[in-house]
């Protein structure tokens, strides 16, 4: 249990680094790439322009589901939160575009209002937009 409680904030620590080594240097755009600005918020794990996720709530709502026994066996809000960050982030990089924390909230809060409360519950949060 202590383990967890010193592994988390390294691997948000480390997240945290891997983000911000693949950011543009502010200014300076690649002849090729997008605006600096776009690429930024690209970096942070927004959503494309308009605001849409390519992920269904129903597909959010299913890895959730299929993720609560691994959260409830973690046994500490900052391992939770830790391991949700890492595995919610990872999973929505293989499926396209990263939604805001706030598109989650939207999302479960219309498809599964309980899988959300509970997940939410587990990681010490009132909101997807803490992580």
């Amino acid at each position: 249990m202590r383990t967890i409680r010193l592994l988390a904030p390294a691997v948000c620590l480390v997240l945290a680094a891997t983000a911000c080594t693949d950011a543009p240097e502010p200014g300076v755009a690649a002849p090729d790439s997008p605006t600096t600005t776009a690429a930024a918020s690209s970096a942070a794990g927004s959503a494309p322009d308009g605001g849409s996720t390519q992920v269904s709530a129903k597909e959010v709502c299913a890895y959730l589901d299929g993720q609560l026994p691994t959260l409830k066996g973690i046994g500490s809000e900052t391992g939770v939160m830790a391991n949700l960050t890492v595995n919610l982030y990872s999973w929505y990089e293989k499926q396209g575009p990263v939604p805001t924390g706030r598109q989650i909230d939207d999302q479960t809060r219309q498809e599964c209002p309980a899988t959300r409360t509970e997940v939410l519950k587990l990681a010490g949060m009132e909101s997807f937009e803490r992580l």
